[in-house]
């Protein structure tokens, strides 16, 4: 099976159900018409796009053209040039000195030292903990599913033991790379096409920059020999190369693929570890907090995920180097989806997938995109606005929850191991009730605006959603049977008290009672 010439993605069109060959896919997504891809999994989803918009930019840039509106010849054609032959888009070849697509050519001889029986194993989820999608269930799989969980494994991969290297779109091997994009909608052909114009034009920014990439250096790395040992050099790859940060091949058997074989590799296949991630990829910004100007890396999410003060410092441009593809064209209209995707890693399981996407109304656009000055009040609002979100739980609910779970003690340990343990989950749950509500209000705040009236609404917001979570857990955790009635009426006490001390009778935080 060849993706430049056979049908090979299951589609969903305006027209009824498709199969489509690579190049008719590019066509499709340059119209209006392409509704769904069918087996595309929901933590695949940014990765395959990617792809794809990496694909139409390398064309486009050598040919010199930026409307990616084409013909499924014309993408054909294009695909084409860049591989040199056919070769390099063979689902499965048994010559394995000959590139395969996304599986780059192996020394004669070579040993595979793992396999994978179905799509999902061999996919970028590292199921231990078995959540967020469940291991080797597609032992029937089509030939689709194989294409996505391939581009993932080689795209979105981090480190995972001796022998299995990680991309270099990532800040260390036990990183990730999160997927972080400005939209005017997420139908697929839409977001396909403003992405791709925006790539563009952020390939000359790069090109400027000292990475020292090659215009017409190497796009696609599966076509390179790969020895395991041998890194390549951004000098000779083009600022748009699709990378492969593993030794895989397809096995192919009886009209059907019925595994991967896999193969160690002791060093990355692209020599920037130095770099931290910072290579110039467009969908994943470059964090600046907290450190000098020349130790900037990738931003990195952590365990927890994707939190309300990481979108408000990626929307407010807060200690982080954006590009074009976090920012509107000027011709934009309209209210925008601001989108970030992560799958978190440990080391050697998956944390899980995150994915918070936030809509921008068309009234808050010029302020958030028209320069810092514009948006500098409504920055610093946010920005109270989580420190306030921090002082209710911590000050507030905490203690009341301790009170409940220790059984109003005399003397409250707020380092107790179960009590502690126990926040942990009333926590998340305080956090995702007013992260809900954090962007509406933000959206909401009136140009100009009164700073301590806004204040006031948002402490609202957060006493009710502290007191649900606390009455939540009162309900939940274990208490003191004996005690019950001196143990609500301190709890009560002790989350009152908290209240008043750290915010004054209006709500605003009370920044001299909460010293004493």
């Amino acid at each position: 099976m060849n993706l430049l010439t056979d049908p090979i993605f299951r589609a969903e069109t305006t027209s009824g159900p498709n199969v489509l060959s690579l190049p008719e896919l590019l066509a499709q997504l340059g119209t209006d018409h392409l509704e769904r891809l069918v087996g595309l999994q929901r933590h695949q989803h940014d990765a395959f796009h990617v792809f794809l918009c990496y694909l139409a930019g390398a064309v486009l840039a050598r040919r010199g053209i930026s409307n990616p509106v084409q013909s499924a010849e014309f993408w054909r054609e294009g695909l084409l040039e860049l591989s040199g032959d056919l070769w390099g888009w063979e689902l499965s070849v048994d010559d394995l000195e000959k590139p395969g697509f996304m599986q780059v050519p192996l020394p004669a001889g070579s040993r595979p030292n793992s396999e994978a029986a179905s799509p999902d194993a061999l996919d970028v989820l590292q199921t231990a903990k078995n959540h967020d999608v469940k291991q080797a269930r597609a032992l029937q799989a089509s030939i689709d599913s194989w294409v996505y969980s391939l581009i993932s494994l080689q795209t979105m991969s981090g480190f995972l033991g001796r022998g299995n290297q990680g991309i270099s779109r990532m800040n260390s091997g036990f990183g990730n790379r999160p997927i972080v994009e400005l939209m005017r909608s997420r139908a697929l052909g839409q977001r396909w096409r403003d992405a791709v114009e925006r790539l563009l034009l952020h390939r000359d920014q790069v090109l400027s920059e000292p990475f020292g990439y090659d215009p017409r250096g190497l796009v696609l790395l599966w076509l390179e020999p790969w020895d395991g040992q041998s890194p390549l050099a951004l000098s000779q790859l083009d600022p748009f190369y699709i990378e492969v940060c593993r030794r895989v091949r397809l096995v192919w058997k009886n009209g059907r693929i019925i595994k991967a074989h896999l193969y160690s590799a002791d060093k990355p296949r692209i020599a920037a570890k130095e770099l931290n991630g910072v290579v110039g990829d467009p969908w994943l910004p470059v964090d600046l907090k907290g450190v000098q100007k020349g130790d900037a890396k990738a931003l990195t999410f952590p365990p927890v995920g994707i939190t309300a003060d990481h979108m408000r410092r990626l929307i407010f441009h807060d200690e982080v180097k954006l590009s074009a593809l976090q920012r509107p064209l000027t011709h934009w209209r309209g209210s925008l989806l601001f989108s970030v995707s992560v799958l978190v890693r440990g080391q050697g399981v998956t944390d899980g997938f995150h994915h918070w996407e936030v809509r921008i109304p068309q009234e808050k656009v010029p302020s958030l995109f028209g320069g810092a000055s514009r948006r500098k009040s409504l920055d610093d609002l946010s920005k109270t606005a989580i420190e306030y979100a921090g002082i209710m739980q911590n000050r507030v609910l905490k203690p009341a929850v301790f009170a409940h779970i220790l059984g109003a003690p005399d003397r409250l340990r707020l380092d107790d191991d179960f009590s502690t343990a126990a926040w942990t989950g009333v926590v998340r749950d305080f956090e995702l009730r007013w992260s809900a509500d954090y962007f509406p209000w933000l959206w909401s705040v009136p140009e100009p605006f009164d700073e301590d009236q806004e204040l006031d609404r948002w402490t609202s917001f957060l006493h009710r959603h502290a007191l649900a979570v606390l009455e939540r857990a009162e309900a939940a955790l274990p208490g003191y049977s004996g005690r019950r009635y001196l143990v609500k009426t301190t709890v009560r006490n002790v989350f009152w008290g908290a209240f008043y001390k750290n915010f004054d009778t209006r709500g605003s935080y009370s920044e001299h009672s909460s010293r004493s």
